[in-house]
């Protein structure tokens, strides 16, 4: 079966946390050397690049630099998609002002993966609470914690392989 390359939002928690060390920091390195052989690319904003430079790894560093001469970044035009999100963030009653602060400042993460294949990877569980619980946006969040056992991390990264078959997403808990 031929992979199919995706468009992932990528966010800055993950590449911070990648390199060489064991657990968390490690699989954080194995899932973007995923990214980068499975054939899937990464969507960024300026604000994403941005975020990118300040908080990256030296694994990171690598990995970008990779995935540049693979041509498997690709800029997104974004203030379309962020204008729309943020409008639901403020127009939203049952935030608090902290919800609402921490949701406009990922914003931009979530418009690059509504903007993209809606796939976001992140290390932020809370962003994903939030964006769930008051905005519902039709999004696969692929979450790398630190507290994520080696069954979790396993999944996320046969889910990764999936998403290049063009499987269907696994139903979700309810």
């Amino acid at each position: 079966m031929s992979k199919q390359s995706r468009l992932l939002a990528i966010d800055a928690s993950v590449l911070r946390s990648a390199g060489d060390k064991q657990g968390h920091s490690s699989h954080c390195a194995a899932l973007l050397t995923a990214v980068l052989e499975i054939c899937h690319r990464a969507a960024f904003s300026s604000e994403i690049k941005a975020e990118w430079d300040k908080h990256q790894s030296r694994f990171s560093v690598k990995w970008r630099a990779a995935m540049v001469a693979r041509k498997k970044m690709i800029p997104l035009d974004m203030p379309a998609p962020q204008n729309s999100i943020m409008a639901q963030i403020r127009a939203h009653p049952g935030l608090s002002g902290v919800d609402r602060a921490a949701l406009e400042k990922d914003a931009h993460m979530l418009a690059a993966a509504m903007a993209s294949s809606h796939v976001i990877v992140t290390g932020d569980r809370i962003l994903k609470t939030l964006t769930d619980g008051a905005l519902g946006l039709p999004l696969e969040w692929l979450l790398v914690h630190q507290d994520d056992s080696a069954t979790e991390r396993q999944h996320l990264m046969e889910r990764l392989l999936e998403l290049s078959r063009n499987k269907p997403h696994p139903p979700l808990p309810v």
